[in-house]
């Protein structure tokens, strides 16, 4: 059972691992992503920084979805992450069912427009972000689960007139 869904450019990182593990009780962290499943040294440093006892899968978007929707995964609580919004969107299509989705962190690189200290974004993340939001999931903004989160809609309004995204 999928217990949280997040996009964070980082993927397996401290924020994921202290805070959020905890918070929803997971016993499972599933990366969808098909770069970091590319990158053998990449999977390697984000399963030695999960807590032991924990399961991480790492593995292309689809291959991932398919493991989900496996009835083994069913025991656990899983935590599902993105390393952007098109990605969500691919596991929507893959069939994964989710209602809300959490952004913690995609950071500011070229071609980006900065948003928000933790929200970078170029006109395909806003398409993808509102193709979310058309489809019925909550994606609010959410670093640490003490955090109050905040709807992304009101961001890409506030910011949509005044960025060129």
């Amino acid at each position: 059972m999928i217990v949280l869904c997040r996009i964070d450019d980082r993927l397996i990182h401290g924020q994921v691992v202290e805070g959020w593990v905890n918070f929803v009780k997971a016993t499972g962290i599933f990366v969808a992503d098909d770069r970091a499943a590319a990158n053998a040294l990449q999977c390697t440093i984000m399963e030695m920084s999960a807590p032991s006892g924990l399961t991480v899968c790492i593995g292309r978007i689809e291959d991932i979805c398919e493991k989900v929707r496996s009835s083994s995964s069913e025991k656990e609580r899983i935590i599902l992450l993105f390393a952007n919004p098109a990605s969500a969107v691919r596991a929507l299509n893959a069939g994964i069912e989710f209602r809300e989705l959490n952004v913690g962190g995609m950071h500011y690189m070229a071609g980006k427009c900065k948003l928000l200290d933790v929200l970078a974004v170029d006109a395909a993340d806003v398409q993808a972000f509102r193709e979310l939001v058309n489809r019925g999931v909550k994606v609010v903004i959410q670093t640490v689960p003490t955090e109050r989160p905040l709807p992304i809609g009101k961001v890409l309004r506030e910011f949509a007139t005044d960025q060129a995204v």
